[in-house]
């Protein structure tokens, strides 16, 4: 995305431009939503949490100092979120909606996937990965999707979790690489078995 729009469309937001707002919904809302749904696990919950950071950037978005971060700082005030959601529902990460056959609210920013006819092996790949993540200690689990979807730097992680570089590194590394003990193995009988 060009930086010279995106700083536009925040000082259009900064005052009160509801297209502009749209245009920011429209830009990060599916990849927040995801974010939301791997760090409840709940289609429902994301949704709620969605709805809640957006009325959270309407509240903050004026007070935000544009110096080209703007991805990194929204993913701050999301992981907030998440963090202050999983403690009320002392709930842990995962990768899928409680019931995949139900659609929710998300379903329009991210849409479903492959179609009615998703391939099953791909299905079975999604629960071996699920399963696997959430084997993960939380911590562990909080800076590999913080990384991942916010695409935040281990040292932008760290200051956001108030811990020192070293500690995030090594948090991703042991979850990485228990994330290969675990799924090596699983991904070894998959291929034996074709």
């Amino acid at each position: 995305m060009e930086k010279d729009i995106l700083a536009d469309m925040i000082s259009k937001c900064q005052k009160g431009d509801k297209d502009a707002f749209n245009w920011l919904l429209n830009e990060y809302g599916p990849r927040l939503y995801r974010y939301f749904l791997r760090t409840s696990g709940n289609d429902e919950r994301a949704g709620d949490m969605l709805q809640e950071m957006f009325v959270k950037l309407l509240q903050k978005i004026k007070k935000y100092q544009h110096q080209g971060q703007f991805e990194h700082w929204l993913f701050r005030v999301a992981a907030n979120l998440a963090r202050d959601n999983a403690r009320k529902q002392k709930n842990v990460y995962s990768l899928q909606n409680d019931d995949p056959d139900k659609p929710g609210p998300g379903d329009l920013l991210v849409g479903r996937g492959p179609g009615p006819f998703e391939n099953v092996e791909h299905s079975e790949q999604v629960e071996i990965l699920q399963q696997a993540i959430d084997m993960l200690t939380a911590d562990q689990k909080e800076i590999i999707l913080l990384r991942h979807y916010s695409q935040m730097s281990f040292q932008e992680i760290a200051q956001e979790l108030k811990i020192p570089v070293g500690t995030a590194l090594a948090r991703a590394h042991r979850g990485l690489k228990r994330l290969k003990e675990i799924l090596d193995p699983k991904i070894n009988a998959i291929t034996k078995n074709r």
